[in-house]
């Protein structure tokens, strides 16, 4: 009996041998191990495009009249130019409308897009060269301030593609000949406002 459990602890102990050494191998392999690799690689920038307006006003009245009678008119025009780098869309509404002893209501207002006109070169009666290609509104000036107040309501169709880009836009208005008596010393102003937007 004595033998027996002398020969069973020593092959318990052989096999706990093994496993240690098997571990140790394990252990050694594996801080040695090494793999061949190969990557590539693409890179990504970005920027953002420009949508940008200018006018050839150089910040000028587009009217100031004083004194209206009934059946007075004028026309002016205007260039305005796109410099954005996209593609966008353009229109132009009325901001800060005022009117009083209802003189707007008795205002007719045409706007008309087209092109061959400058500001400089118009005015007060006429835009020479100008070249129609669209009437965009033809109401009261009430009409306009009080309807064409946002880029969402406004007028226009210009839609340029790339930077220089441009359009002439000719306003004409007239106080109607049967304006009543109680538009004296009345007044009305409006800022008409361009507005481009990506498309």
């Amino acid at each position: 009996m004595a033998r027996a459990r002398r020969c069973g602890g020593a092959v318990l102990g052989r096999v706990a041998v093994v496993l240690c050494i098997v571990c140790l191998v394990t252990a050694t392999w594996g801080g040695a191990y090494s793999a061949f690799t190969s990557a590539t690689q693409a890179t990504a920038t970005f920027t953002s495009g420009t949508v940008s307006l200018t006018d050839d006003d150089s910040t000028s009245t587009l009217f100031s009249v004083a004194n209206l009678a009934p059946g007075a008119t004028g026309t002016k025009c205007i260039k305005v130019t796109y410099g954005g780098s996209i593609a966008a869309a353009v229109r132009v509404y009325g901001a800060g409308y005022t009117s009083t002893n209802a003189l707007g209501a008795y205002l007719n207002l045409s706007v008309e897009e087209g092109s061959g006109a400058t500001f400089a070169g118009s005015g007060p009666s006429s835009c020479p060269g100008f070249t129609p290609s669209s009437t965009l509104y033809a109401a009261t000036l009430d009409d306009f301030g009080a309807t064409k107040t946002s880029y969402a309501s406004g007028v226009g169709s210009f839609a340029p593609t790339a930077a220089n880009q441009m359009m002439v836009y000719r306003f004409t208005y007239t106080l109607d000949p049967s304006a009543p008596e109680g538009t004296q010393s009345g007044s009305a102003a409006v800022a008409f406002t361009w507005t481009a937007t990506n498309t």
